[in-house]
């Protein structure tokens, strides 16, 4: 980070060096995302900032006014000076995104990162398939 401000996804931070400023208390995004459990942490300083992400990290350059509509669950950072607009998706269309429901409308100019995969729908295929816990009876 050569000083800006980034919001990145909680469940993205992995750690950062001394000089960058990892504000958890932070209630601007979080009040804005928090119903759906996606809080934002707002990122600023110079120094190297650690993300870790769900599959791949793609990065995303915004020209002034362009618009890009990313699925929360696959947001991980975006620069802090980007408008941006959180929308509810109803219907059919909420099964095609994570399950969350909600989708981010970011304007640039500006950066944003997203991850390939989404946990949120990792966890839908998942916890279906797992066995129910089976209790065992020992002989003797």
């Amino acid at each position: 980070m050569r000083g800006e401000t980034l919001l990145v996804q909680s469940g993205s931070y992995l750690a950062s060096s001394q000089g960058v400023k990892v504000e958890t208390k932070w209630s601007g995004a979080k009040t804005f995302f928090g119903s759906e459990g996606l809080i934002m942490l707002r990122v600023s300083g110079s120094g190297t900032l650690i993300v870790s992400s769900y599959g791949a990290i793609h990065p995303v350059e915004l020209e002034a006014g362009q618009s890009y509509v990313v699925d929360t669950g696959h947001l991980v950072t975006f620069e802090e000076h980007m408008q941006f607009n959180v929308k509810k998706v109803a219907g059919w269309k909420s099964t095609l995104f994570s399950g969350e429901g909600l989708v981010a409308e970011l304007t640039g100019p500006g950066k944003l990162t997203l991850q390939s995969r989404s946990q949120d729908s990792f966890l839908a295929w998942l916890l279906p398939k797992i066995p129910e816990k089976t209790t065992y009876v020992s002989s003797g």
